[in-house]
């Protein structure tokens, strides 16, 4: 019985030690997304990352450090940005884990006129695959589970 109450222990510990590292992570990089600071955000982003996209093509991380920083050029200020982590499952000994997060995101963004700002807020649900390299966690995977999109108040 007090084997299983310490191997409980533990693995609470584990879990709650991995929970604030990505929570760490995700900070980093939503502070990154909040003052377009590029090179902090590719920080974030491991070196073997390569995306297959929809339509067969590759975002290998030179494409999405333009397509970030092309998203970026039509945000004029950002009002508030967070994620939460709700749940974490550790994995692979510790080394791997999925956890399930919200984002709110509220910002000003440009037109396609290039000068009216509409304010967009967006609200989207994840779950998220990490592993622990180089005594850091990186997010290797994220899949969209739904949210919605507002503009000026109304869905879009």
């Amino acid at each position: 019985m007090m084997l299983t109450v310490l191997a409980l222990s533990a693995a609470l510990l584990q879990e709650q030690a991995v929970r604030e590292a990505i929570e760490d992570e995700i900070d980093f990089g939503v502070h990154a997304t909040i003052d377009k600071d590029i090179d902090r955000y590719m920080e974030t982003v491991p070196a073997d990352y390569r995306i297959v996209e929809d339509d067969g093509s590759i975002t290998d991380r030179a494409a999405l450090r333009a397509r970030q920083l092309q998203a970026w050029s039509i945000i004029t200020r950002t009002h508030a940005l967070r994620i939460d982590v709700t749940r974490v499952e550790v994995g692979c000994d510790g080394h791997c884990a999925t956890a399930w997060t919200d984002q709110r995101w509220d910002r000003q963004m440009l037109g396609r006129d290039g000068r009216t700002e509409f304010n967009v807020v967006t609200t989207q649900k994840h779950v998220e695959r990490w592993e622990a390299r180089d005594s850091r966690w990186i997010q290797v995977s994220i899949e969209e589970l739904g949210g919605e999109t507002l503009v000026d108040g109304k869905p879009y």
